[in-house]
């Protein structure tokens, strides 16, 4: 019984290590748009010092690119 156990779940960590995505490559990360963290923390910081609130309804948008 305990070598059917066994073996289910050596069975079943190949099945799950299969169908795990790859990782992405240059290409599919180069041109995507992602949230501009950098400016999003300088206007949070300007507008602690002013004293004022700040919502974000949508993130300010920068333009991914890849070195290397």
């Amino acid at each position: 019984m305990k070598i059917v156990f066994v073996l289910s779940l050596i069975a079943t960590a190949a099945l799950a290590a299969g169908c795990a995505t790859p990782p992405p490559t240059r290409a599919d990360l180069d041109g995507r748009y992602v949230c501009n963290a950098d400016r999003m923390a300088r206007v949070d910081r300007e507008a602690r010092l002013e004293g004022k609130e700040i919502h974000w309804v949508h993130c300010p948008l920068a333009k991914l690119r890849v070195v290397g």
